[in-house]
């Protein structure tokens, strides 16, 4: 009896242990398990850039008004030059001519930043953008707004994998956080809307490891600069009167989960004078303004100008005041990509005056220098100034031109290859058997008038045709390859223009426009010196230059 109670006593302390070994070791599994599942990992999260776009060779587009001919160039959507009654545009519409973009997709991370292989600009510190991330069940675990400065970090339970995604203004504004069970953002009309999304794998590790996202984001709309440009007027702008019709689409909603966009806006987008901002901080001669649309199908877009008020280089302005009643109006028509870039172009260029069919400058060429350097001098007072005097086929002022290599200055006049130097031919049009141009004298020197010159005055110097005689230089000194010139008593007394033409006997004969009271305008031809030096001697003269196109 006492050795059964024993035994019993023995099972009864064995079937205890072995419980409370199972029950310990449960317990010690169970709590491992619970500190791994939920030990947290930093995520280290670093804006990489915008990714490029590749250009689409088969954009659709359509010339309106006549093209001058589309360029080979797949950047090039089309280019004409269009006529109004006071200066003519050239207009040009390109695709990715600022910055190229492209699109990116959904990318996959594990403890690495993703590119995709794609290149990306770089994005500038100080953009805004909000970061959401997402659990498997799609619960929101974290929205964060970040800067694109540098790394910014997060902390995210380990042991899972997570979808995120980023949408920026691409500027300062902050981005408002969503509904997390309706992820839809309304974005601000007319916002250059970026978006990125991939996943995060976060794996079991020990607490404290990082784990690493590069965002590289892509735009949603498409983007539409209008360039406004007055270096083919030489001179800044003071105010353009404008209006814009046909752009629609610039605000719309984005979903966050796919990147879709909804409630695509119908308005038409609004454009003014103070939403342009200068090219080149040191010149207001080029501006440029956006706009940001979510359309994809035909668009037209037109642009009325109606004033236009320019500072010429000598500080008076020119004010285009016949706009106001009858604006000038440019069309553009494409389909914009969403992604993609284009930029619409509007080079004012100044008018001409015709004779005899001829289209030439209004007043003489000279070399100004630096910034847009080759212009029309902005009045026609006669002037002896060294920058006006050129030889045969220099292109610059005070040096001969080369034999081998001579360029023609009007031909650089902005924006090039409107302009050129005329020829013996063009001359011609313009010296008939009975002349037709009046000798007049202001301030004690002499210029011709063409009479039947057709073209615009006001608010140009005039409508006519003149040529001053402001005489020609001979060499005297040469300094540091800058060669001196001597006028001989010929300012005021005779007009000097060149051509390009020679007479083609070995070219030692080039011929020139020439003008004087009582001899009428004739062409001469004036002998040159290459003395085996390549470069061709000439005396310097004026040049008037033509249009071409």
């Amino acid at each position: 009896m006492i050795l059964t109670n024993f035994l019993n006593l023995k099972l009864t302390i064995t079937i205890l242990a072995v419980l409370t070994l199972f029950t310990l070791s449960n317990c010690s599994k169970t709590t491992e398990t619970e500190t791994i599942t939920h030990n947290n990992i930093k995520l280290n999260v670093r804006v990489l850039g915008i990714a490029d776009m590749k250009i689409n060779q088969s954009v659709k587009s359509k010339a309106s008004n006549g093209s001058l001919g589309a360029s080979q160039d797949p950047e090039l959507i089309s280019e004409k030059i269009v006529s109004f009654p006071s200066f003519d545009t050239q207009l040009s519409l390109r695709q990715a001519d600022i910055d190229n973009r492209h699109s990116v997709g959904r990318s996959r991370i594990s403890g690495r930043a993703a590119t995709g292989g794609k290149r990306s600009a770089a994005m500038e510190s100080g953009i805004t953008y909000r970061l959401w991330i997402y659990d498997e069940d799609e619960a929101l675990v974290s929205s964060t707004q970040l800067t694109a400065d540098g790394p910014s970090e997060i902390t995210l339970p380990g042991g899972e994998t997570y979808s995120w995604h980023a949408v920026s203004y691409h500027n300062s504004d902050p981005i408002p956080d969503v509904d997390s069970n309706n992820p839809v953002l309304d974005v601000p009309e007319n916002t250059d809307l970026l978006y990125a999304s991939g996943i995060i794998e976060a794996p079991v590790q020990t607490s404290g490891k990082n784990l690493s996202v590069g965002i590289v984001f892509a735009h949603k709309y498409a983007r539409i600069a209008l360039e406004l440009n007055t270096m083919g007027m030489f001179g800044n702008m003071n105010n353009v009167g404008l209006t814009i019709s046909g752009a629609a689409g610039t605000k719309a909603s984005i979903n966050l989960k796919d990147g879709s966009l909804s409630n695509i806006s119908s308005d038409p987008a609004t454009i003014s004078f103070d939403d342009f901002e200068d090219v080149d901080p040191l010149h207001t001669d080029r501006k440029i303004a956006y706009v940001y649309t979510a359309v994809e199908s035909s668009m037209d877009l037109q642009v009325n100008i109606n004033a236009l008020d320019i500072q010429l280089g000598n500080g008076t302005n020119r004010v285009f005041s016949n706009l106001a009643e009858n604006p000038a109006v440019f069309e553009f028509s494409f389909t914009p990509q969403i992604g993609a870039s284009y930029t619409a172009t509007m080079n004012f260029i100044e008018s001409f005056l015709t004779v005899n069919s001829t289209k030439f400058a209004r007043t003489n060429l000279y070399y100004h220098g630096g910034h847009n350097p080759y212009r029309f001098l902005p009045t026609n007072e006669h002037t002896d100034a060294r920058n006006t005097y050129f030889s045969f086929r220099g292109v610059l002022p005070g040096q001969y031109g080369n034999s081998l290599t001579s360029g023609d200055p009007c031909a650089l006049v902005y924006p090039e290859g409107t302009w050129r130097t005329p020829g013996f031919n063009n001359f011609m049009m313009i010296v008939p058997v009975f002349p037709i141009e009046t000798y007049k004298i202001e301030n004690g020197l002499g210029y011709f008038e063409y009479e039947d010159t057709q073209g615009t005055g006001a608010p140009y110097p005039s409508d006519k045709l003149r040529i001053n005689f402001n005489g020609y230089g001979t060499a005297v000194t040469e300094m540091n390859g800058e060669i001196e010139i001597d006028l001989n008593d010929s300012y005021g007394r005779s007009a000097n223009l060149w051509s390009t033409s020679s007479d083609g006997l070995g070219g030692l004969g080039v011929f020139y426009y020439h003008g004087a009271s009582g001899l009428g305008d004739n062409i001469n031809k004036e002998m040159i010196d290459y003395q085996g030096t390549g470069y061709v001697q000439t005396t310097f003269k004026n040049i008037r230059c033509i249009r071409v196109r």
